[in-house]
């Protein structure tokens, strides 16, 4: 290709374990399920999907409020939607390097 930002990548290999892992995932895709979002529009596609984002937000929020009551909401939706992974990283680094 003539595209300099075009990377040229190694084929990808389908392992036996990965062929299993697919055949896995689409047993599980449920048909009916399949027609309703085929009749949906793409706008109301991307309104459930954000919904279900905004779902998965509330429930974080909620559990980490539970672990630590201290915590405003707004500082909590910060933690979940900047990584909670990473703030647990850094909450372990500062209990392990503060005086106590």
């Amino acid at each position: 290709m003539d595209n300099p930002n075009y990377q040229h990548k190694k084929p990808l290999v389908v392992t036996e374990e990965m062929r299993r892992e697919i055949a896995g995932a689409v047993a599980e895709i449920d048909l009916a399920q399949m027609e309703i979002l085929r009749r949906m529009t793409p706008a109301q596609r991307v309104r459930m999907a954000a919904s279900m984002i905004a779902d998965g937000e509330r429930v974080a929020v909620f559990r980490l409020r539970q672990r630590e009551p201290a915590l405003s909401e707004a500082e909590a939706y910060r933690i979940v939607r900047t990584g909670l992974l990473e703030y647990e990283r850094k909450k372990r680094r500062w209990e392990t390097t503060s005086p106590s």
